[in-house]
């Protein structure tokens, strides 16, 4: 058909080749969730926050809202007061998760980060 804007069709939200925002934040997590577990079988000790959202089943936004609320442990690296990104201890996820595991019950994530802070002499993991 002439004429016909194939973009506005439903479920097509930005316009570009039928990839709803949906569709795009899937894909994200799972290059997330792939990267994750390559660099857990690598042994790398540390994880980008999308990596640790996804492998926690949280959204990454959620995550940094833990974080900036002191309520999950991360390393800012940065260079002065400028913009910077988070890292998460892999043992920190791994320690959170056999944490509640071992108690049978939720474990609260700030509490478990003050506990880490505590062990890793201010955060430093």
């Amino acid at each position: 058909m002439q004429g016909t804007d194939r973009s506005a069709a439903p479920g097509r939200s930005d316009g570009h080749h039928g990839t709803t925002a949906g569709d795009l934040r899937g894909v994200l997590r799972l290059r997330a969730l792939e990267s994750a577990i390559g660099k857990r079988a690598a042994g790398v000790p540390s994880y980008s926050v999308p990596e640790a959202a996804v492998l926690l089943s949280i959204s990454q936004e959620y995550l940094y809202r833990l974080i900036q609320s002191d309520g999950f442990p991360a390393v800012r690296m940065r260079a002065g007061a400028g913009q910077g990104r988070y890292v998460i201890p892999a043992r920190a996820i791994e320690q959170l998760l056999d944490a509640a595991a071992d108690a049978g019950t939720a474990v609260e994530s700030a509490d478990f980060t003050a506990q880490w802070r505590e062990r890793t002499s201010g955060g430093a993991a």
